[in-house]
């Protein structure tokens, strides 16, 4: 038996597995990073859906007037509790790039609860103030999300 033969055949068999265990790995980060891409997604459009859900309910109980100002709060408290949930999922999950916008949009919209709770009314200062404090955060953590997820170097790609 040669030993060049059993050399190149070790040689080959090397270089083989070498490049299967690379491809694999490569295949693995990929699978990751857009599993976690995807997981990303969902939290933030469901942070996004369920605070936007949020304001337009505080906004239809601000236009209730019949509403007594004892269940005002209680409604409007029970209609933003929701939104803790997915704050908690974001604050361990999202980069802080990510967090700091969100957090800012969270406590506009628990600005508004707690105005719509002691009876702001349409129209009223404060009325005109929040609202557009609400709406300039959402657009701040909506790009910050884009940011984040490359969305517009994808849609140019």
């Amino acid at each position: 038996m040669e030993w060049t033969t059993l050399g190149a055949t070790l040689l080959g068999a090397t270089i083989a597995m070498g490049s299967t265990v690379l491809v694999e790995v490569r295949k693995d980060r990929r699978e990751t990073a857009g599993e976690w891409r995807r997981n990303k997604r969902e939290l933030y459009s469901a942070y996004l859906a369920t605070l936007a859900q949020v304001r337009s309910d505080l906004q239809v109980i601000v236009l209730n007037r019949s509403l007594p100002d004892a269940e005002r709060i209680v409604v409007a408290r029970q209609t933003f509790a929701r939104c803790y949930e997915l704050r908690y999922q974001l604050e361990v999950f999202a980069p802080r790039a990510v967090v700091e916008p969100a957090l800012t949009y969270f406590r506009s919209v628990r600005k508004l609860r707690d105005a719509t709770g002691t009876g702001m009314e349409n129209g009223d200062e404060e009325c005109e103030r929040i609202f557009p404090e609400v709406m300039n955060s959402l657009a701040d953590v909506r790009t910050a999300m884009r940011l984040d997820m490359g969305t517009d170097t994808l849609a140019t790609d």
